[in-house]
């Protein structure tokens, strides 16, 4: 009974230890990933100004999750478009362009689970050498459940790869034209 009694503590103990060092750490979350393609801004703009075009080149799609369906809000392409989806893996979520600049690219605001978890996003570009580079950023925060503050640790490692497979499939369709 005693060595049950001690497990139980070191249990709780290792539990609570788990809790506080969540509260140190990062409240918010970062991930980006950039490929240079071999075009114009111009000629990249309308592929990400349009939220209906998204499911042709980045990763979330129905070869992931064959229950994926979008929706589609707002004005056709730019500033207020918004694209909502709903899938079984994927869970639910809206996008929303808050910006958008043929030159510059494109800023939105991303919403999970219902308004559960919001982060900001930008597909930005800049001119280089042989084209142009196009960094696809996202930004949020967590909130202090420990569970929140373990997986925003993750986050650039969850979602970076969707990132560069997105980024891969819009050189494609852009550099294919």
């Amino acid at each position: 009974m005693k060595i049950l009694k001690k497990l139980l503590l070191a249990a709780a103990a290792f539990l609570l230890l788990l809790v506080i060092v969540s509260q140190l750490l990062p409240s918010t979350y970062h991930a980006e990933r950039s490929l240079v393609i071999a075009a114009k801004p111009e000629a990249i703009h309308p592929w990400i100004n349009n939220l209906k075009k998204w499911p042709e080149w980045s990763a979330w799609t129905t070869a992931k999750d064959p229950t994926l369906v979008y929706a589609y809000a707002g004005p056709e392409e730019g500033v207020g478009a918004i694209s909502k989806w709903d899938a079984k893996n994927m869970g639910e979520g809206s996008m929303k362009l808050t910006a958008s600049d043929p030159a510059k690219g494109v800023k939105f605001d991303l919403s999970f689970d219902h308004g559960k978890y919001l982060s900001t996003g930008t597909l930005a570009f800049e001119a280089v050498e042989g084209g142009t580079k196009v960094t696809w950023g996202m930004d949020g925060n967590v909130s202090r459940n420990p569970v929140d503050r373990y997986f925003s640790l993750l986050m650039d490692k969850m979602i970076g790869p969707d990132f560069e497979e997105g980024l891969g499939n819009l050189k494609q369709k852009v550099e294919a034209k």
